[in-house]
């Protein structure tokens, strides 16, 4: 449980930082220049992500809740939403018409995907690991639109330029499907 707790910690860490001191964010990019800076925090995200997997895989597990079976199939479509809306936000330069109803897509996937995962995991680990995820995603929502200010919706875009976003959006299901048994040690599918 520790390395999935120092996991979220690098987590919240990485993305605060900008979200709150955006100012502190273009000293370090100036400094260091911009793909530096974007090196050292996708290397941050991959430590944070192999935290929390291997903190999942080595915590001893015990229930904390159970819901009826008839959660399932509500529960394995929270996820697939979110991971369709984290896969369609992927860009943010990429228009969608998503974009028009959400403004903020992956913090929105990434909301959907956790609440998904604890309607399908009532265990300790899953109780801090995806109710962990679903708060920053919530906090993460407050910042940036205090950082940002009043949305400004885009335009309609024809529907023909949504095909390149909703192929990223399935790259994100089949690389989540996929990668799922590498992870968290789960397979989706026997």
């Amino acid at each position: 449980m520790t390395l999935i707790f120092l996991g979220l910690a690098l987590w919240y860490f990485l993305h605060f930082m900008p979200a709150t001191k955006p100012r502190f964010r273009s000293v370090l990019i100036k400094g260091m220049g911009a793909n530096l800076y974007a090196g050292i925090f996708a290397l941050g995200l991959v430590g944070s992500i192999a935290l929390m997997s291997m903190g999942w895989r080595a915590a001893d597990q015990w229930s904390v809740y159970s819901l009826p079976d008839w959660t399932t199939l509500p529960g394995l479509a929270l996820v697939f939403c979110g991971v369709i809306l984290f896969g369609f936000g992927f860009d943010k330069r990429m228009a969608t018409n998503l974009k028009r109803w959400i403004r903020h897509l992956q913090l929105t996937g990434m909301l959907l995907w956790a609440s998904g995962h604890s309607v399908l995991n009532g265990d300790n680990r899953s109780v801090l690991l995806f109710g962990g995820l679903g708060l920053w995603a919530l906090i993460m929502r407050v910042l940036v639109n205090r950082r940002d200010g009043e949305w400004s919706k885009p335009e309609k875009i024809p529907f023909g330029r949504e095909f390149v976003p909703a192929v990223i959006a399935l790259g994100f299901v089949a690389g989540f499907v996929f990668g799922h048994p590498y992870l968290s040690g789960v397979a989706l599918f026997n």
